[in-house]
């Protein structure tokens, strides 16, 4: 219920503050929008007097509390909020209208911080000693690491500067060692989403997926480095595409289509202009991610023939993809359809493994999408499935030989009301009746986490 409670909460402050920068405070979107804050806020509080809000090292913590998945969905929020210099933010039954407002318009950055009213802002903190330790810390913080890097190298883009890559190195170095030190929970982790920054989590989540993939089929650690960072990187080019374009709800025009298909081109040229030696791979995944096993995507991939006399095409266009673009490009995919967008809603993991396996020897590397499903299994983390005896529960855990029978967490019981406390099964796959859709804003597997790394 918290992590609900404080999703609402977040969205609503989100929501009151960029409405609070485009329309102005007296804007009737603006006053529903923090009317909507004061709502989440009295629900969050609930019957007991207060509850306070801290910010440290990037984790956002109810009370003494972490909030693990929150502390990664909202990663941009509590940046901006750490950055006005909140630590701290304390509320009390019934909050007012007034205070909310107050606290929005200082969010926005245009007023004062609220005091002394049912908001107070720094008044009160948790030492760090006393706060509640998280044992997916270390993953979060590489993931949220991972998101700075990419908002720094966008602002680069966007000013027309340079790139430079170490902190994106770094990142990715701190990725790798969580996926080898946690692999089950940092694949879980990538189970969130954020429409509202989704090219960031998107190259997040291919991240850490290629690394998984990558140590499966045995590429070296120091190479899945390589590996992370082309992923990591490999829509670099979309941040100098218009936002109109990449969002647009219907079927892009030629021109629309020109601008999308010069990304791997230049994204390519970006990392190659600043990649350290040893590291240019990462340039080329950014630049083959689209190119498709059969040479019919984009952009088109030069190829010198060998045998001049030999007209009849022997090989694969696959062949001559590097195995990193290749490995991506199946990720990428996955993760592209079990998110949600601005023109189509977030597909089944099911449907995303069946799209591959369509695309399997066309669009995709076949040994490398079987690979993949070995990896994840039918039901892969974040699957949410209905038993037969009317149960709700979702998958969180179908790596390390457990694909078979993947761990699930039983969130309802059979008459739909919701467990107190999540369950932990071990999954028969003949008890399930069919896989259900989760809804907008439904983060169930990611906020299991803290249960997956303590069972």
């Amino acid at each position: 219920m918290s992590d609900a409670a404080v999703r609402s909460l977040l969205t609503a402050i989100r929501r009151a503050a960029s409405h609070h920068r485009i329309y102005g405070e007296e804007h009737e979107i603006t006053v529903a929008a923090v009317s909507d804050v004061v709502d989440a806020l009295n629900g969050l509080v609930g019957t007991a007097d207060k509850a306070m809000l801290s910010l440290v090292d990037d984790t956002l913590y109810l009370n003494r509390s972490p909030m693990a998945s929150v502390s990664v969905e909202f990663n941009g929020l509590i940046r901006t909020l750490q950055e006005t210099g909140i630590e701290s933010i304390v509320f009390e039954h019934p909050v007012r209208v007034e205070d909310a407002v107050m606290l929005t318009r200082f969010i926005a950055g245009a007023g004062s911080p609220p005091t002394k009213g049912s908001i107070t802002l720094n008044e009160d903190s948790w030492a760090r000693t006393e706060l509640e330790d998280s044992p997916t810390e270390g993953l979060r913080q590489a993931y949220s690491s991972s998101l700075i890097a990419l908002r720094s190298l966008g602002s680069a883009v966007q000013a027309g500067t340079n790139i430079e890559l170490t902190q994106a190195t770094a990142a990715v170095t701190s990725l790798l060692e969580q996926v080898i030190a946690q692999p089950e929970a940092a694949f879980l982790l990538t189970t969130v989403k954020s429409h509202h920054e989704y090219t960031f989590y998107h190259s997040v989540n291919t991240s850490i997926m290629s690394i998984a993939l990558g140590r499966l089929v045995g590429v070296s650690e120091q190479e899945l480095l390589v590996l992370g960072l082309g992923a990591l990187l490999h829509d670099i080019g979309k941040i100098g595409v218009s936002a109109g374009i990449l969002q647009h709800p219907g079927r892009l025009g030629p021109d629309d289509w020109v601008e999308i298909k010069r990304h791997p081109v230049l994204g390519a040229e970006m990392i190659l202009a600043a990649a350290a030696p040893g590291h240019e791979a990462a340039a080329v995944v950014a630049f083959e991610h689209h190119a498709g096993f059969d040479g019919r995507g984009y952009p088109t991939i030069p190829y010198h023939r060998h045998d001049d006399h030999d007209h009849d095409r022997k090989h694969k266009s696959g062949d001559r993809l590097h195995l990193f673009s290749r490995l991506a490009a199946v990720v990428d995919t996955y993760d592209a359809i079990t998110t949600r967008r601005a023109y189509r809603r977030a597909e089944r993991p099911s449907r995303a493994l069946h799209a591959l396996l369509a695309g399997a020897g066309r669009s995709h590397d076949p040994d490398l999408v079987q690979a993949f499903i070995g990896l994840v299994g039918v039901y892969p983390p974040g699957s949410k499935l209905l038993l037969d005896d009317g149960r709700i529960v979702v998958v969180i855990r179908s790596t390390e030989g457990s694909a078979e029978r993947p761990t699930a967490a039983v969130l309802t019981r059979p008459d739909g009301t919701r467990l107190e406390q999540p369950e932990l099964i071990e999954l028969d796959p003949r008890h399930i009746a069919d896989q259900v859709m989760v809804n907008g804003g439904d983060q169930d597997a990611a906020a299991l986490l803290e249960l997956l790394t303590v069972s």
